[in-house]
């Protein structure tokens, strides 16, 4: 049987070797993460490719609109893909559900693989480009006040960047919340309406085929179509998305990282805004001079994520750090 094919035929690797190590694989999503080789998938095949580490030369993301529209919702959602880049510079794109498992998977990269770079050469010149823009704002001669609140605010993002996957937990389940609030009640019963409507014209599509009728076929057709419509558009309070089950992850998410960094004496920041993107925009806040203590900094991002709405343009990498951190203070009240 074969175990995985090579994305290219100038490297090979042994087939006890690539069995064994792609049974112990890190799997995140459709792709595999082992000891000599990462393991990609195709349309249809989970971790059906692979590529020895000393081949990769970049990994990233790359975010696109599925065909049909720009709402972001429903079916028109985003794609989401991990890209990795190859020292003969060939591209291999694979596509993911979720656009947080490209992300965790980023993460996992990012520790293991240190020395491969997690962004695309265009992403990383601006990342490098804005940082020179925004240290031009920074303070030159700060306090020993704000010196040492961002002493303490660096030793807690690195304490958190040592649990990367609590963080990303504590995110996910903020923007589930956030997610779970804004959908209007009348929303949830038209997709349960359409549920229940979608399973009535299966049973009567199966019921006439039985009968021979032609039409039945159709009505098979238009009940499973309407059936994963209701799937899809998140609305039915089942499974993952019923608001106790997404109340739970939130709850236990902000549990976990309460109790971890309650080991840390002293930890800066509430659990509930753990994150090292949060402690990051606090460090910011003291270093262009507009707060002096911790708690200055901390109501300082809460004032600046309240202003941003969906009517202020911001760049992409603003937008990404705001995603992730916003639902927090949102289901949080600010508090």
């Amino acid at each position: 049987m074969v175990l995985a094919f090579a994305l290219d035929n100038s490297y090979s690797i042994d087939k006890e070797e690539l069995k064994n190590d792609k049974k112990s694989c890190k799997k995140i999503g459709p792709a595999g993460f082992g000891q000599k080789a990462i393991y990609l998938n195709s349309f249809y095949i989970d971790r059906m490719w692979y590529l020895p580490w000393d081949e990769v030369d970049r990994v990233f993301k790359r975010v696109a609109m599925s065909k049909g529209g720009f709402s972001g919702k429903g079916a028109f959602a985003s794609l989401s893909y991990l890209v990795v880049l190859m020292k003969n510079g060939k591209e291999k794109q694979c596509l993911f559900k979720h656009e947080e498992d490209v992300d965790r998977a980023l993460t996992y990269i990012k520790q293991e693989h240190p020395q491969i770079p997690v962004y695309s050469k265009t992403a990383e010149k601006k990342l490098k480009e804005a940082k020179v823009m925004l240290e031009k704002n920074y303070v030159k001669n700060l306090s020993n006040e704000s010196k040492k609140a961002i002493q303490k605010l660096e030793n807690a993002k690195e304490y958190l960047e040592q649990k990367p996957v609590m963080t990303q937990r504590l995110s996910r389940a903020a923007g589930k919340m956030r997610v779970q609030q804004m959908v209007p009640k009348s929303s949830r019963f038209l997709g349960i309406s359409i549920f229940i409507i979608s399973i009535l014209t299966v049973l009567l599509g199966t019921f006439f085929v039985l009968k021979g009728a032609t039409y039945g076929k159709y009505m098979l057709l238009f009940g499973f179509a309407f059936f994963l419509f209701s799937l899809t558009g998140n609305l039915l309070p089942i499974g993952s998305n019923k608001r106790e089950r997404i109340e739970e992850e939130w709850e236990n998410a902000v549990i976990e990282l309460r109790n971890y960094i309650a080991k840390s004496p002293d930890f800066p920041v509430p659990a509930r805004y753990a994150h090292p993107v949060v402690i990051d925009r606090m460090i910011r806040l003291i270093k262009q001079g507009k707060a002096t203590s911790i708690n200055e900094a901390l109501e300082g991002v809460k004032k600046d994520l309240k202003a941003l709405n969906a009517s202020v343009t911001v760049s992409q990498e603003e937008y990404d750090e705001v995603t992730q951190v916003k639902p927090m203070f949102l289901v949080s009240e600010y508090k």
